[in-house]
């Protein structure tokens, strides 16, 4: 029965020790300093290291507290502050100590000579020149460790990326006078003999050699360079022919300074096959198998195939590719296809045959193509057949931080294309189409991003153009808050028929609050139809955000602003890079 008041009267004297165990340490306070300065000052305080440790006791304290002048000393050196004025103090007793630390830097130590040569048979190289021109490193300028180290790897890298192999400092030396503030710098590097390129071998077996030798940057007799090394390593990579692929320099076979190149690959399974389910607004639920045979013959055709299915469109095509050039990618193309896509008031079903020549010129992705289509559509309940025989052109241009969940960049799409009434066509045009994105972060979990779109058709008389040459606004990629299509000229009877010109642009800002989870509000405006300058329709929402491995994952709930649309529309999909 007393068990209950002795609990009661032992319960605030254990809170209070709980309290003060909790608080226990040391509070170190470093005054006089700011920036880089300061927070390599506060890693380098070893009191400051140790202010939780429940090992704490005065003795521990006071030994670590003799030496925290040192450790500011040390922190301050390699900033070229070697002559600081500290005042410290410690006061408090177990378990609650209080350390402050006021520091005046002084005067700073000046770089007075610099000494730096190249020896050996590199001396007269042109690297080196460009590198003393824009050497960190600077007489009568305060003394920085961190240009000193900046200034031998820079050497040292030139060395080696001009195929001086043994290249090594024979002097390399920082001395300081703190009395006088001043120091010294000499720096002598011994670049020995220039190595190169001697013959390359590639390990593989289920490819003609020449084949890939046309991807291999790598020319004999010419100087080493690893840089080389790893583009040719990126660009067999690229290929999709191998798993692995290690290039070996053996310098121990080197003939006359001549290093063999050995390269080891591992070829990756014939074929892939590709599965895939989802639901999109613009598609409805909708699903996809792809198969790629990687390498058809032992001149490295490859063959694609795929078949997309969804309540909205389906596609079944394959293509036929036949490498070309030295760059990855680049190849002619044979393929066909059949297409049917369902419209706000119609559809249409196509088939296609088609061309086309995929190159690389600069940083652009070119691809010329001619395609014979084969399309029956209807709209307004109007049948409607057309053949044509379109030559074209696509570019495609893109710098972006990461391919599927960028955060940084900008791409460019172009397209034009065309057919001739007579010449294997029933109708006469010509559409050009161009799409230019961009995203710029504004911190590590708020981005922006923005869109603006165009496209429009030459063409006598409009009502020959089949379903798939017309231009149609709303949906996910278009005017959020207005279904898939649904924007457009519309006829008598109130039916979307489509437009000559295309019109839109979007703003977006998505800022990410926890993790992968952010939040995002946007404003779209679009709209389609005979006017060079189209009516744009305008939209407004709101929608979470989820950063998964394959994408922006995005819900939004958009509000339409125009057109006598009311009420919100729900938007799911997913953005992969822009």
């Amino acid at each position: 029965m007393t068990l209950i008041p002795t609990l009661r009267r032992l319960l605030p004297s254990a809170l209070l020790l709980w309290a003060g165990l909790a608080h226990a340490g040391v509070e170190v306070q470093v005054l006089g300093l700011e920036g880089a300065e300061k927070e390599n000052v506060e890693q380098r305080l070893r009191i400051r290291a140790s202010a939780k440790s429940p090992e704490l006791d005065d003795l521990l304290v006071e030994g670590l507290h003799a030496r925290a002048e040192d450790d500011i000393r040390g922190a301050l050196q390699p900033f070229g502050y070697y002559s600081p004025r500290i005042e410290s103090s410690l006061e408090g007793e177990a378990p609650n100590w209080k350390a402050r630390y006021t520091v005046d830097k002084g005067l700073p130590t000046l770089i007075t000579r610099i000494d730096v040569e190249v020896e050996g048979e590199g001396q007269k190289d042109r690297i080196f020149r460009r590198i003393f021109r824009r050497f960190p490193l600077t007489t009568y300028e305060r003394l920085q460790h961190a240009e000193y180290e900046q200034a031998k790897t820079s050497l040292a890298q030139a060395a080696y990326a001009e195929g001086y192999l043994d290249a090594a400092f024979v002097r390399s030396q920082l001395r300081v006078n703190p009395e006088e503030r001043s120091a010294e710098v000499e720096l002598i590097l011994s670049t020995g003999p220039r190595y190169y390129f001697g013959p390359v071998t590639v390990e593989q077996t289920h490819l003609d050699p020449g084949v890939v030798e046309r991807y291999v940057t790598i020319d004999p007799g010419e100087p080493f360079d690893p840089q080389v090394l790893v583009d040719t390593q990126f660009a067999l990579t690229d290929l999709d022919y191998f798993q692995s692929v290690e290039i070996e320099p053996r310098r121990d076979k080197a003939v006359d300074n001549r290093i063999p190149m050995e390269i080891h690959t591992t070829p990756r399974p014939k074929r892939k096959w590709d599965f895939g389910v989802g639901y999109g607004t613009d598609t409805g639920a909708r699903t996809s198998v792809a198969n790629d045979v990687r390498y058809f013959n032992r001149q490295g055709h490859k063959l694609h195939a795929e078949m997309q299915l969804s309540q909205i469109k389906n596609k079944a095509s394959a293509e036929y590719r036949v490498p070309l050039g030295s760059k990855p990618g680049e190849y002619w193309g044979f393929g066909g296809g059949v297409e049917t896509e369902r419209y706000e008031d119609g559809d249409s079903l196509k088939y296609v045959l088609n061309t086309s020549l995929n190159r690389f010129p600069g940083k652009w992705k070119r691809k010329w193509y001619l395609s014979f289509e084969h399309e029956e559509s209807e709209l307004s309940n109007k049948v409607q057949t057309a053949d044509l025989l379109m030559p074209g052109l696509e570019l495609n241009r893109s710098e972006l931080n990461d391919p599927i969940l960028t955060r940084r960049g900008w791409a460019v799409f172009f397209d034009t294309h065309g057919a001739q009434k007579g010449l294997l066509s029933n109708a006469s045009f010509v559409q050009a189409h161009g799409i230019l994105r961009g995203v710029y972060p504004f911190s590590r979990r708020w981005r922006v991003l923005g869109r603006v779109e165009y496209g429009t058709n030459i063409v006598d008389d409009f009502s020959d153009l089949p379903a798939s040459q017309r231009f149609f606004a709303g949906g996910d990629q278009s005017v959020r808050g207005y279904s898939y299509q649904s924007i457009g000229p519309k006829d008598v009877d109130g039916k979307v028929i489509g437009g000559k010109n295309l019109a839109g642009f979007s703003v977006e800002t998505d800022y990410y609050f926890w993790d992968k989870w952010g939040a995002a509000v946007f404003y779209d405006a679009g709209g389609a139809d005979d006017d060079v300058l189209p009516q744009l329709f305008q939209g407004v929402g709101v929608g979470a955000r989820y950063r998964s491995p394959v994408g922006y994952i995005q819900v939004d709930l958009a509000h339409p602003l125009d057109g006598g649309e009311s009420g919100v529309r729900l938007h799911i999909g997913i953005r992969v890079g822009l």
